[in-house]
């Protein structure tokens, strides 16, 4: 190798020498420096996203606990004084379109009623249950809810604890 190198012209010699070194920068380039910066430019866009992120959560983490606090400190508006937990469940049943789905009420004890509803709909045994806590206070104590052959509609248990 060393004779066929040393047989070339000096003109030639030059121009290998001169291509060996394009070839080698090439590679380092393509293999070392251009992985490297694409590398990086992705964990930095990746970094923003993560900033972006731990913002969000922590202004959330701020408002569940300002609405945890206000939940706390409120009392439920909705609620009637006086007004038996038997009364309020038949009331907001009949106005959240579940009147016909409401089979038995039973009382259990002074502040706990019993519940069963057949053939409701799903979306609204849940638009209740959310209204029952929110405005009236009345918390769910146990809920058994099976689905039915229709689609959407359910058979449901539940056990309501009052506040009144």
């Amino acid at each position: 190798m060393k004779e066929w190198y040393n047989g070339l012209e000096p003109r030639e010699r030059k121009l290998l020498i001169t291509a060996a070194i394009i070839v080698t920068l090439m590679i380092v380039y393509l293999a070392i420096w251009e992985p490297m910066v694409t590398k990086l430019h992705r964990l930095e866009s990746s970094t923003e996203k993560q900033q972006t992120l731990i913002t969000w959560m922590e202004d959330t983490a701020r408002e569940v606990a300002q609405l945890r606090q206000s939940v706390l400190t409120k009392k439920p508006s909705g609620q009637v004084q006086g007004q038996s937990l038997l009364g309020i469940i038949d009331r907001t049943a009949k106005s959240n379109k579940l009147s016909n789905a409401v089979k038995r009420v039973q009382p259990d004890g002074d502040s706990q009623a019993r519940v069963w509803l057949e053939n409701a709909s799903f979306n609204d045994v849940i638009i209740w249950l959310e209204k029952l806590q929110r405005e009236q206070g009345i918390r769910i104590v146990t809920t058994v809810i099976e689905m039915q052959s229709e689609v959407g509609m359910v058979n449901a248990r539940l056990v309501f604890r009052g506040s009144v």
